[in-house]
């Protein structure tokens, strides 16, 4: 599913601004008049393996 929004956030490590994609959660229970927004964690997992490759698990 197409992103609906972006948020971005900042690694606490490097202070490099990390970019998220907000996604509709067709799965939530939403109210009536409500949505609930999935946040899509892969950018934060490549930020990770690119520019803090020690934090990775062997």
């Amino acid at each position: 599913m197409a992103a609906v929004g972006k948020a971005t956030v900042v690694c606490p490590g490097c202070n490099e601004p990390i970019e998220l994609a907000l996604r509709l959660d067709a799965d939530a229970k939403a109210g009536p008049g409500e949505l609930v927004l999935a946040v899509d964690h892969s950018a934060v997992e490549q930020h990770l393996a690119t520019a803090h490759p020690e934090t990775q698990e062997a």
